[in-house]
């Protein structure tokens, strides 16, 4: 089995997690492996602070300044590797053979899948039968020039990695157990995900998650598994899976039918919505809210008893509610960044005659509820209408 290998700057900040890591990597027990390296502890940060107060500093000096740490990191870690009598094959960006390739943006460059599949097939896989390879994070080539991938890089330069290499596991070496339910130097009750899905992951990610960058994401394959592991522990043990792929040009649509809704105007107190959420008692769907108003979304009650229930609320001024209703979730992760996404939604459905009743969003997500009779003739548009990247 091949495997992808990313250890990050907190599990090669001194010469005993070093040592560590490397005898984890030799003692798995996987067929071909690949190590990818960030740079140790606090490195690239110092190194920013180096550069800091220059007036003015070339890009490409920029860029080569920068990814020192990991390039060093490349160098110890092989030798801890060697120490171990493991034949190892070392990378670095100035080799002719370096294997990640990318456009010119030597700060925050994006990688060239295509080439840089070509040479992981000519470069890295003719090496993985006589040992192991190790390459630096965060880095690529552009020519002569060193780029690099953005912080936070080394996640991409793995999962790139394990795509082009076909690897049948990417694994991401953390200090926590896995993907954790809430960051525990936050939440001191915060426990271990033992799966995610993608989308989730993607969410967590871009909301603050320092799990992993969430470009990284979309590089992850099918058949390939992804997981986050604890530093020092066997790689083959326990972590979190994360399952899934996301198709960078198409979104899913998830659909949903019988839906009732009561509209509550209030003060928009905190205290006031919280109540009448709880009084609801109800499947809930999906939560609009406005300065005056909020409308709450559900499924397994009538509308007319959850009025009832909800009036009794303390500060609602008013309550209406009806039935009939559909709603149709879109869901990708660029919609997160994408601009427009919306308008064009809501311009595609406008143009047909279709009125969106409501328009719920959070990370990746874009929730539509209407009328139940155009469902239908909604999802057909959507699906044949609605492209990203």
């Amino acid at each position: 089995m091949r495997v992808v290998i990313k250890f990050g700057g907190a599990s090669l900040s001194n010469g005993e997690r070093v040592h560590t890591a490397a005898r984890v990597v030799r003692d798995s027990k996987y067929d071909e492996k690949v190590v990818v390296v960030s740079a140790p502890g606090k490195t690239t940060d110092q190194l920013l602070e180096l550069v800091s107060n220059f007036e003015k500093i070339d890009e490409g000096e920029y860029a080569d300044i920068l990814s020192m740490g990991e390039r060093t990191s490349v160098k110890v870690f092989s030798s801890a590797l060697k120490s171990l009598g493991v034949n190892v094959k070392p990378f670095d960006p100035s080799d002719d053979n370096f294997p990640i390739i990318t456009d010119g943006n030597l700060l925050n460059a994006k990688v060239d899948l295509e080439e840089t599949r070509k040479r992981c097939e000519s470069f890295i896989l003719p090496w993985l039968k006589k040992g192991i390879v190790v390459i630096p994070g965060f880095v690529g080539r552009n020519g002569d020039k060193v780029t690099l991938l953005g912080r936070g890089g080394s996640d991409i330069t793995a999962t790139v990695l394990g795509n082009c290499l076909n690897a049948q596991e990417v694994i991401l070496v953390k200090d926590s157990a896995g993907v954790m339910s809430a960051d525990p130097a936050v939440v001191r009750n915060a426990e271990q995900i033992g799966v995610i899905s993608i989308e989730e992951m993607y969410a967590l990610a871009h909301g603050g998650a320092k799990v992993i960058r969430p470009e990284a994401l979309f590089y992850k394959s099918k058949q390939q598994r992804l997981r986050v592991v604890q530093f020092g522990k066997p790689l083959e043990q326990d972590g979190t899976e994360i399952v899934g792929s996301i198709d960078t040009t198409r979104p899913r649509f998830l659909t949903e039918n019988g839906i009732e809704e009561i509209t509550i105007v209030s003060e928009q107190k905190a205290q006031t919505i919280a109540d009448a959420l709880e009084r609801l008692g109800a499947e809930i769907v999906g939560i609009g809210s406005s300065p005056i108003s909020t409308s709450f979304f559900f499924k397994g009650k009538k509308w007319e008893d959850a009025c009832t229930k909800v009036y009794e609320t303390s500060g609602i001024k008013a309550v209406s509610g009806r039935r009939g209703i559909g709603c149709i979730s879109i869901v990708h992760p660029y919609l997160v960044e994408q601009p427009g996404a919306v308008a064009k939604v809501a311009t595609l459905l406008s143009l047909n005659g279709i009125n969106i009743y409501e328009i719920t969003s959070s990370k990746g997500s874009l929730t539509l509820f209407l009328d139940e009779p155009v469902m239908d003739k909604a999802l057909t548009l959507l699906s044949k209408g609605v492209t990203l990247g």
